[in-house]
């Protein structure tokens, strides 16, 4: 398996996924807006030219944050996701990127257990966070992983 840089001519299938996976995905011009900025970053996951994977991340100083990770539904639970993540901290290693934060739904179980199989910690909740059903709104849970010891 290998990564590439997510581009602006993957914006439509990255949507479709995006949409496909969350209640409230994301549409075309929101990738397109993302990736314009010079902060947001992106890797993908191909299989044959189409997007299987991808993730989405901004830096900050010493800083990043996982915007999204999707997985299309045929490749889940194969190891892509893991991939993924495991190159965003390799690069973000090298970078000298100290701290790697993210925000996962309060129901989203199975994405909660995946960061931490990936050595996340819960640090706080976000009340009334991700739009449900019938104008309901969920927590978010935010998750920490210390990449690089600060050095003095």
């Amino acid at each position: 398996m290998r990564v590439f840089p997510l581009t602006l001519e993957d914006c439509g299938q990255a949507a479709r996924l995006h949409q496909a996976a969350f209640f409230k995905g994301w549409k075309e011009k929101d990738f397109q807006e993302f990736l314009e900025n010079p902060l947001v970053y992106g890797l993908k996951t191909e299989e044959n030219h189409d997007l299987s994977g991808f993730i989405l991340w901004r830096e900050v100083e010493d800083e990043a944050e996982i915007l999204t990770l999707v997985v299309a539904p045929a490749y889940q639970r194969m190891g892509r996701g893991s991939f993924l993540l495991t190159a965003l901290s390799e690069i973000l290693i090298k970078k000298r990127i100290q701290n790697l934060f993210l925000e996962v739904a309060e129901d989203n179980n199975q994405a909660q257990d995946f960061y931490r199989k990936h050595n996340f910690v819960l640090q706080s909740k976000r009340p009334h966070y991700y739009p449900r059903q019938e104008g309901k709104f969920i927590s978010a849970f935010i998750f920490l992983k210390k990449l690089v010891k600060k050095t003095t």
